[in-house]
């Protein structure tokens, strides 16, 4: 390394744009297919469409896997993993029943005979926060690793990738410590105390954190209504919606309490509700409809 004092140039002056090939301009990215990804499922339907039933059932058991993002880029193996669009489970049915004629009275008949009930049920398991915490390839899956400055002990220099890794082409990684899927509180579903940093020089966490699942999704809407005829061309129809019928809470992250984050003195956990859903959406919505065909 040269230096002032034997005539030559200090490196701390050292302009690393003065060393680029094309002058004028910093950093070119270049466009390149390395990016890959994979489905495999478990595919399975009943249907039923004799009689008075009509039901159309479905489930799948699937994983995506493929590059979650691009954490290691010297080695792209290492950023393969589960996707965060992945749900380990899908189950739905859509159905349509004829309740049938329950009096042969006619007057009654009118009002209680003929009813048809249908409805749509959807539950599928949650999505890999994981993946969610970095939005997709190309981003900082790590739960968006915030450090505040903290220094690597006995020296001062800040604690980054660049400081233990000697590059910015690898993600700073948390450390896992324990199962971040276990031990959890009321509507948690990753525990933060599972998590530590690196601070010596080389260590780093797992370029892909083992997948955690957040909330599932459940969904039931139903129906019931009733034809009147009038007359062979005209009839009226009495509808009743359900539109979440059962009243069941869809909870979900909304891009909050998905930071780690630690103090930049302590090196303590300054982020207590990580993991921990708040968000509730959804409630259910009843609709009443008449409908006159002619």
């Amino acid at each position: 390394m040269l230096s002032s004092k034997n005539g030559g140039v200090d490196p701390n002056t050292l302009n690393p744009d003065d060393f680029r090939p094309l002058q004028g301009f910093s950093d070119l990215w270049i466009t390149t297919n390395n990016g890959w990804a994979n489905y495999n499922s478990l595919q399975a339907t009943w249907t039923r469409t004799q009689g008075r039933y009509t039901i159309n059932m479905n489930y799948t058991y699937g994983k995506a896997l493929g590059i979650v993002n691009f954490a290691d880029q010297f080695n792209l193996n290492n950023d393969y993993g589960v996707q965060p669009a992945n749900r380990t489970h899908i189950f739905n049915v859509a159905y349509s029943v004829e309740l049938g004629n329950f009096t042969h009275n006619k007057i009654g008949a009118g009002f209680i005979n003929g009813w048809q009930l249908s409805g749509i049920t959807q539950w599928q398991s949650g999505a890999n926060l994981t993946g969610l915490s970095g939005g997709g390839p190309g981003s900082n899956a790590n739960f968006t690793l915030n450090l505040n400055g903290f220094r690597t002990p006995g020296t001062d220099s800040v604690v980054s990738n660049v400081s233990l890794l000697g590059t910015p082409n690898i993600q700073l990684n948390p450390i896992l410590t324990c199962n971040p899927a276990s031990h959890l509180g009321r509507r948690q579903y990753i525990n933060p105390s599972c998590f530590s940093f690196p601070t010596q020089i080389g260590q780093n966490g797992p370029t892909v954190l083992p997948a955690i699942y957040g909330p599932a999704y459940f969904n039931w809407d139903l129906g019931l209504f009733k034809n009147f005829q009038i007359t062979e061309s005209k009839k009226l129809q009495f509808r009743i919606n359900g539109y979440n019928f059962l009243n069941h809470p869809l909870w979900s992250f909304n891009g909050s309490h998905l930071t780690l984050g630690f103090d930049g003195t302590t090196g303590q956990l300054n982020t207590p509700d990580f993991g921990i859903v708040t968000d509730k959406q959804g409630h259910r919505i009843i609709q009443l409809a008449i409908k006159f065909f002619f």
